[in-house]
């Protein structure tokens, strides 16, 4: 397992792994709308697969990126990994640019807060109690197992397998996942072609 912690020194012109900011993308690659309400996705941050250390994730060479509506809290199903609310898509890591964003409200994009991995004891005690304790400089974790504030939601891809565990985000001044939730990030590691985005709160 490791820690999601913010860089103090944003400066790294290599850090793929971060919050906000725009997503850095094959030229290609469309920004994403809400399938609920048809409005553009706040783009909520991206991870390295590669960095990662899981195994069977990182030698995919992928960067999963993550979207979610926030135009209408609540009524989009954002927190659900399939109903059009979120979005969460593995582009390639080959000739990547910035993406500019499809609006110009201030808003509407997140300040740009890069991510290191710290690796730390898998351990839901130990990560629970380094969070408590961290003042919001860890924002996060990479593998291990998913601490589920509800029940177990793993999601199943649509060729019938079920998707690894990558990453828990937590609720931040930045990102919200309803009352001070959890959000979770999955691949399949049998088509290799597609994730999944879900988010839990009490």
């Amino acid at each position: 397992m490791a820690l999601l912690i913010r860089e103090s020194n944003q400066i790294s012109l290599h850090q793929l792994t971060k919050i906000g900011g725009k997503p850095l993308v094959p030229s290609n690659t469309q920004w994403v709308s809400c399938s609920v309400c048809g409005s553009w996705m706040q783009f909520i941050g991206q991870i390295d697969l590669e960095e990662t250390a899981i195994k069977e994730v990182s030698k995919c060479k992928q960067l999963l990126l993550i979207f979610m509506c926030t135009n209408n809290p609540g009524l989009c199903d954002e927190w659900d990994a399939d109903l059009g609310g979120n979005a969460a898509i593995l582009v390639s890591k080959t000739n990547l640019t910035s993406l500019e964003a499809p609006c110009d409200k201030e808003e509407f994009l997140l300040e740009e807060t890069l991510l290191s991995l710290d690796q730390c004891d898998d351990s839901a005690d130990t990560y629970c109690q380094i969070l408590n304790q961290s003042q919001n400089q860890v924002c996060g974790k990479i593998g291990g197992e998913p601490l589920w504030i509800q029940a177990d939601e793993t999601p199943i891809c649509s060729c019938g397998a079920r998707m690894r565990f990558v990453f828990q985000l937590e609720y931040s001044a930045e990102i919200q996942f309803g009352d001070a939730g959890s959000g979770y990030g999955f691949v399949c590691l049998v088509c290799q072609q597609r994730a999944k985005f879900l988010w839990q709160c009490c």
